[in-house]
């Protein structure tokens, strides 16, 4: 008799829809899943102190699934080539900053020529304190910008405590703070889950212009039938995963007892700047 695990396959918890596509510049990139549309958003993940691509690669698939296109940006050589080759026409365009990335994400949307439509900011440094055997560059902000901004930090953060993030946020009508368990580094405690869970809601107001500050939402067009935000965010969310690139069907993957397992197949397209991370 099949193990569960033997019959399932469990295509999705393969290191190469994990790890995503290494691009230049020190990027990683995980194309949207749904390969039948346009990416709902793209979102650009920024490191803080300690943290690498491997803290961001759960975050950054389940991003995936839901149908945004994402980008680890690692380092800031050549930031301005790969933020603008993350931008997608007619899509939100993202700032995700974990630590001193979030004071990356809030310098970058105080430039006009980037100018991000929305900013998620997790453990966001509101001492001069150090974290990681490191201290973060510059004062930390006094204000946030007035943009769209979903704060997400731990209820028991050692380095930033809570209650001035909720000072913070208070300073602009389009900022919201969400607190999640554990501390400092959201992706690496068991707030991790939830944080992406918040992502997508947080998205998908600025894709139906619920959210203070949004531009309006997109064309309707661009919006699944029944997506709304709170259905995308459920443990539903993933089988949209089913219906999008070449290398799965709407029919998923049979399993026992009658089950069926919808897991991430290949995309039909990469570009030729990417190749996938750990072989095929």
């Amino acid at each position: 008799m099949s193990s569960v695990t033997d019959s399932r396959q469990t295509p999705a918890r393969s290191n190469r829809h994990l790890r995503g596509y290494l691009g230049r510049a020190a990027t990683r990139f995980w194309p949207a899943m749904d390969g039948n549309s346009p990416p709902r958003a793209s979102i650009v993940l920024m490191p803080g102190r300690g943290e690498d691509v491997t803290h961001f690669e759960r975050v950054a698939l389940r991003l995936a699934v839901d149908g945004y296109d994402v980008t680890f940006l690692g380092s800031a050589e050549h930031a301005d080539v790969a933020l603008a080759e993350a931008r997608r026409p007619g899509a939100p365009f993202v700032l995700f900053g974990s630590d001193t990335g979030a004071l990356r994400a809030l310098e970058l949307a105080g430039s006009p020529a980037l100018r991000p439509d929305a900013l998620v900011l997790l453990g966001l440094p509101l001492l001069h304190r150090a974290f990681a055997g490191e201290m973060p560059e510059g004062l930390p902000p006094r204000a946030l910008p007035d943009l769209p901004a979903l704060l997400i930090h731990g209820r028991h953060d050692e380095v930033s405590p809570h209650h001035l993030a909720r000072i913070i946020t208070r300073t602009v009508r389009t900022a919201r703070l969400e607190s999640v368990p554990g501390g400092h580094r959201v992706l690496s405690g068991p707030g991790a889950r939830l944080a992406a869970a918040l992502t997508v809601l947080f998205v998908e107001s600025l894709l139906q212009g619920n959210h203070p500050g949004s531009r309006g939402g997109l064309p309707a067009d661009r919006l699944g039938a029944g997506d709304g935000a709170g259905a995308r965010a459920g443990a539903g969310a993933g089988s949209r995963v089913g219906a999008g690139a070449a290398a799965r069907s709407d029919a998923g993957v049979a399993g026992i007892a009658g089950t069926v397992t919808w897991a991430p197949g290949v995309p039909r397209q990469i570009s030729g700047t990417m190749r996938r991370v750990g072989g095929s």
